[in-house]
C-alpha cells in the first residue's frame, strides 16, 4: 500500500515537472532525453544548494522510449547524487553516456570525485554500508541507495552493474537488455 502511494505521488511530481518543462510524458512513458533533463535540472539545484558548480556532460546514441522511467530515474538519481555528495571540490564534472551494443543498452556514469577506496569497493552494494557520516550532527546514511540501485538493475532489468574507481575518476557501468527498457510498438 505504501509503495502504491509513493508511486502515485511520484507520478504526480513527474506530471508537474513534465508540464513545467514541456516534456513528452504520455501514457506513462518517457524518452531518455526527458529523463535526463529532469535529472540534470535536479542535480544542478542540488549542487547549487551545496555551493558547488556542476558541469554535466551527456552523450547518447538513441533516444528510446520506456515505461520503466521510475526505475531509471531512481538508479541514475542515486548515482548522480552520490557523485555530487562525495565530491569535496567546488567544481564537479559528471558524465553520462549511453550506447547500444549487441542488443544491450550500456550506460556509463562517471564523476571526477575522490574515488572509492579499494577496501570499500566490494562492500558498496551491501545494505547498511555507508561512508556518509556527518560528524557535526552524528547523522549516518542508511546505506541503502547503492543496494537499491543494484537490486533494480539486476531484478527489474535483468542487467549488470560494475564499478571502477580511482582517485579523480569513478565509473559505474550499467548494462541492460534492450527489450527490458524499450516500449515495444503495437
Amino acid at each position: 500500500k505504501d509503495i502504491h502511494e509513493v508511486k502515485k505521488e511520484y507520478l504526480m511530481i513527474l506530471r508537474g515537472i513534465s508540464e513545467a518543462l514541456e516534456l513528452n510524458l504520455h501514457d506513462g512513458e518517457m524518452v531518455l532525453s526527458d529523463i535526463l533533463t529532469v535529472l540534470q535540472n535536479s542535480m544542478l539545484m542540488l549542487s547549487a544548494e551545496k555551493g558547488k558548480k556542476l558541469e554535466f556532460q551527456i552523450t547518447t546514441e538513441t533516444n528510446f522510449k520506456t515505461d520503466k522511467h521510475y526505475f531509471l530515474l531512481s538508479v541514475f538519481r542515486n548515482l548522480f547524487t552520490n557523485a555530487v555528495e562525495a565530491n569535496q571540490s567546488d567544481s564537479i564534472l559528471l558524465s553520462f553516456s549511453q550506447q547500444m551494443q549487441e542488443g544491450h543498452y550500456i550506460f556509463d556514469i562517471t564523476d571526477d570525485g575522490p574515488g572509492i577506496p579499494k577496501e570499500n569497493i566490494d562492500q558498496i552494494f551491501h545494505p547498511g554500508f555507508s561512508t556518509k557520516i556527518n560528524f557535526q550532527t552524528g547523522e549516518i546514511s542508511r546505506g541503502l541507495g547503492l543496494n537499491l540501485v543494484e537490486d533494480i538493475v539486476k531484478n527489474q532489468f535483468h542487467g549488470t552493474i560494475l564499478v571502477e574507481s580511482q582517485p579523480g575518476k569513478t565509473t559505474f557501468t550499467i548494462t541492460i537488455p534492450k527489450e527490458q527498457l524499450e516500449v515495444q510498438p503495437l
